[in-house]
């Protein structure tokens, strides 16, 4: 099994056209997003790694992507048992930059990313899927726009915390603890995540491979192709 981690904003829907191709695989919620109840605090990395090993206790594949991937980092940190392998999408140890850490995004640029999503979560959203499919992806984009609204749009409570766990979450430290066979997907376009925060991934867990896609931050819609391919032989 391969269970499947989205990212912040985001709901299971928008790995829609690619499950099928990983099965077997299941997309799971976030809380407070897609529909999913939300309590303060869920969102924490360690927490949510802490309830998803309780919930799915036997050893399975995990794909995380962006937040989602922070997330599963944590969880094969955390519940060693609960991991054989892992697939990180486009998801750096720490999101933001610092004095010892430039390979992160400037902390204003993410914070304004979260308030337009705040303000205007569907066409924030619009906008987000439009860069990543590309002009010839105009059908995809309505597709998953009318997918992700029909899950039910995300908690604002969830929005507002998801991006504080965003901008605070430092996991350089657990990093040498994941043991188990890890796959370290990075889109060369990505605007969000870059190149050097996927090297470091690869330079520090001990038994980690990177895949660069020409792609944006989410390889899995702009080039999808790719991506299964890089997974499915990975997993193989």
């Amino acid at each position: 099994m391969l269970y499947l981690l989205h990212g912040w904003g985001f709901n299971p829907e928008v790995f829609a056209h690619v499950e099928a191709a990983l099965a077997p695989a299941r997309a799971l919620r976030l809380p407070g997003h897609g529909g999913a109840p939300f309590t303060p605090g869920d969102l924490d990395v360690a927490v949510l790694a802490d309830h998803l090993a309780r919930r799915y206790p036997e050893p399975a594949a995990w794909l995380g992507w962006s937040l989602g991937g922070m997330v599963a980092l944590a969880l094969a940190s955390r519940h060693p048992d609960c991991v054989t392998r892992l697939v990180l999408v486009a998801t750096p140890p720490r999101f933001t930059a610092a004095p010892d850490w430039p390979a992160g995004m400037p902390e204003e640029t993410l914070a304004d990313f979260g308030a337009n999503l705040l303000a205007d979560p569907q066409g924030t959203l619009k906008r987000f899927l439009t860069l990543q499919a590309g002009v010839s992806g105009k059908g995809l984009v309505r597709e998953l726009l009318a997918r992700l609204q029909e899950s039910g749009a995300a908690d604002p409570r969830a929005l507002t915390e998801g991006l504080a766990v965003l901008r605070d979450t430092d996991l350089r430290d657990v990093v040498p603890a994941v043991r188990c066979p890890t796959l370290v997907i990075q889109g060369e376009q990505d605007r969000l995540v870059s190149g050097d925060a996927a090297r470091y991934l690869c330079g520090h867990l001990p038994q980690a491979r990177c895949a660069f896609i020409g792609s944006g931050h989410a390889p899995f819609l702009s080039a999808p192709e790719a991506f299964v391919a890089a997974v499915q032989d990975f997993l193989a």
